[in-house]
C-alpha cells in the first residue's frame, strides 16, 4: 500500500468533526451532525428502510462500488468507490433516519482517504446520488 492503510473507523455522526482538507463533503438534517454540514439532507416520502432500499438500487448502478461495515441495527452502511483513473478509495458512510407520518431522511459523510483536495469529486458523487433518489 502506497500511501498507507485506510483509516475505516465507524462513523458517529453526533460526534464527527471535519478535518481542515476540502476533499470531504457532509450532509446532515438540521441538528443531527455535531459537525456543520456542507448541505442540509432532504426529506423523503418512505419509511427508512424505503429509503434504504432505494439507495441500494441506486449504488447497484455504481462503478467500482464496494460495500463495508453495517450496523444494521443503526440502519448505517459503509462503501468504498474508487476513482476511475487511479483507483485511489474514497469511504461513503451513509445512515437512514425515521422521521414521523412515513418519511425518512439520511445522514451521509463521504471523503477521500488520500491527498488534500478532492477536485469536488465527493460533493458531486453525494450530489448526483441524491438526485438519483
Amino acid at each position: 500500500i502506497i500511501f498507507g492503510p485506510m483509516d475505516l473507523t465507524a462513523v458517529d455522526f453526533a460526534s464527527l468533526q471535519l478535518g481542515g482538507k476540502s476533499n470531504q463533503f457532509l450532509v446532515c438534517p438540521d441538528g443531527y451532525c455535531a459537525a456543520t454540514a456542507h448541505m442540509v439532507s432532504p426529506v423523503f416520502d418512505g419509511s427508512a428502510e424505503d429509503l434504504k432500499q432505494r439507495w441500494t438500487a441506486m449504488l447497484a448502478k455504481q462503478p467500482r462500488i464496494e460495500a463495508g461495515a453495517a450496523d444494521e441495527g443503526a440502519l448505517q452502511y459503509d462503501y468504498i468507490q474508487r476513482s476511475e483513473t487511479v483507483r485511489y478509495p474514497d469511504s461513503i458512510t451513509v445512515r437512514f433516519i425515521p422521521l414521523e407520518e412515513n418519511k425518512a431522511t439520511l445522514a451521509i459523510f463521504s471523503r477521500s482517504h488520500y491527498g488534500h483536495s478532492d477536485f469536488g469529486v465527493n460533493e458531486k458523487r453525494v450530489r448526483a446520488w441524491l438526485a438519483g433518489l
